[in-house]
Parts: C-alpha cells; sequence; structure tokens
C-alpha cells in the first residue's frame, strides 16, 4: 500500500524532488531532440533519391543513455510513493487523504509549492486548488 503524505510532508519533501524532476525534465526534452534529430537522419536522401547511411552510433549511444538515467530518476522519485505523472511537464502526485478518501496532491515543474489536489480518476484536469484550512 502507497504511502499516504499530508499536505506538510508533500510540502516538505517538495524541494529534494523538484530538483530530480528538473534533471528528469531536461534529460526527457534532451531525448526528445535526439530522438528527432536520428529520425531526420533517416529521412535524409541524396539529390539522386537514395537515402544517406549516416553513423547513427553516436546519437544512439546518448539516447540509449539518457533512457537509462531518466528511468534511474523516476525510480528515485517512486522509492518515496510519489508518483510521475508526465515526465516533460515535470508533473507528480502524491497519494493524500481527503474526507476519508485517497486523493491526490499535485504539483508541476514552475509551480512554487504543491497548490492542487485532484481525485485519483481525475487527472491533471480535475485539479483543485488546496484551501490549507481544509487540510488541517
Amino acid at each position: 500500500m502507497p504511502r499516504l503524505y499530508t499536505l506538510a510532508q508533500a510540502r516538505r519533501s517538495l524541494p529534494a524532488l523538484a530538483a530530480v524532476v528538473i534533471v528528469m525534465r531536461k534529460r526527457a526534452l534532451r531525448l526528445d531532440e535526439l530522438t528527432a534529430l536520428r529520425s531526420s537522419m533517416r529521412r535524409t536522401t541524396s539529390a539522386d533519391g537514395d537515402p544517406i547511411v549516416s553513423d547513427e552510433s553516436e546519437i544512439q549511444a546518448e539516447i540509449t543513455k539518457l533512457e537509462g538515467q531518466i528511468a534511474t530518476l523516476i525510480e528515485h522519485i517512486q522509492q518515496q510513493d510519489v508518483e510521475v505523472k508526465d515526465i516533460r511537464r515535470g508533473l507528480i502526485d502524491w497519494r493524500a487523504e481527503r474526507d476519508g478518501r485517497e486523493v491526490y496532491l499535485c504539483w508541476q515543474y514552475g509551480e512554487r509549492t504543491v497548490n492542487w489536489w485532484h481525485e485519483l480518476a481525475d487527472g491533471f484536469a480535475g485539479r483543485q486548488p488546496i484551501v490549507v484550512s481544509e487540510w488541517t
């Protein structure tokens, strides 16, 4: 059973997690760049229409390295019973209890603190602002 966080616990854990999310996000965005570059290299053709064979091994090696680093960062976050919802947006959720049911406390890269929550089934679109007096 996953750990249930209080609002205070989630907010206290945020600085360390945000640092990991920032690195994870940068790696994911770089991965996207390299994947697009590799794809464009494969589509490149010479003037006579024949494909140009290019050495993709360096790009593939970096892609593989980034994928491993991202997996390690995700695992680090998950080991704290925090869920990674979107790598590129830097979106993470902590399970919490509200009115006797499990919900998520929600944070996204760029936000100052944990100021949102949503029902488990609602996802990001169902985010609601936290009214601190309702969470103490």
